[in-house]
């Protein structure tokens, strides 16, 4: 993308600040350290963040890989530990209910990225029909495990099926450049209804050093950008919430169908 100019509106975008180290917990994926660097950029009229970083390319490699083995060092272990965490201090649970007026069990459901299956893990076992679509060989195999279909294939060139009216996107559009995320979103056959959770701009209040604007991340949404980038994509705005999750992460949560 053009890096004067924001490809959701087109406006003027803004330099806000260049990270030249990792935070805690920020997976370099054993990139060095000495070529670490983070511009971020913001667009003047719709708010919308671009991480612009020194290994943009190497994590899209990644990406096409083992990304889910290479962020977690025991898939099925960190699995337990997150599906047992209390309803009242679970992210997960809350999107749960976030999503129930919105799902009915006649949708057969497409969950995009799942990696190490938290989310459709726990559609299933309310009794949704949910199938993976996962690039990550040693994800599906986990998936398989624990009893979910997959689709082992990479979303950014899959066809998905008339059969799937339900897709989800959860905190996994960020992870794209914006090029990337526009072609899926473009390519997504009418009368489907998406979920779509991404990081949050209001993050940027407590400074650029958070999860939020962490390496993977390339883009950081607004509520006006999300709303921008449905519309020019010819989306109906269901709902958009901007929230601060149970675990103190800034989050949009939306529900959008094709026209």
């Amino acid at each position: 993308m053009n890096i004067k100019n924001c490809s959701i509106c087109k406006n003027k975008l803004i330099f806000l600040e260049k990270i030249t180290k990792p935070q805690k917990r920020e997976n370099l994926f054993n990139f060095s350290q000495k070529k670490f660097y983070k511009k971020f950029y913001e667009c003047k009229n719709c708010r919308h963040i671009y991480n612009f970083h020194s290994f943009q390319k190497k994590i899209l490699s990644i990406y096409k890989k083992n990304y889910n083995s290479d962020s977690h060092t025991n898939i099925e272990e960190k699995f337990k530990k997150i599906i047992n965490i209390n309803k009242l201090k679970s992210s997960n649970y809350q999107r749960l209910e976030a999503l129930s007026p919105f799902l009915k069990k006649k949708y057969n459901i497409l969950d995009i990225g799942s990696g190490i299956g938290i989310f459709p893990y726990s559609l299933k076992q309310n009794g949704f029909k949910i199938d993976c679509l996962e690039h990550d060989k040693n994800a599906c195999k986990f998936l398989n495990k624990i009893g979910l279909n997959t689709i082992g294939k990479n979303i950014i060139n899959f066809n998905i099926p008339q059969k799937y009216k339900f897709i989800t996107f959860n905190k996994i559009l960020e992870h794209l450049p914006i090029q990337y995320i526009i072609k899926i979103l473009k390519n997504i056959k009418s009368k489907r209804i998406l979920y779509l959770e991404l990081p949050s701009v209001k993050a940027k209040k407590l400074g650029l050093k958070r999860q939020e604007f962490f390496l993977e991340h390339f883009n950081i949404f607004s509520k006006k950008s999300l709303i921008l980038l449905a519309k020019t994509l010819n989306y109906k705005i269901i709902k958009i919430s901007d929230i601060k999750e149970v675990n103190n992460k800034y989050t949009l949560r939306a529900v959008i169908e094709k026209k």
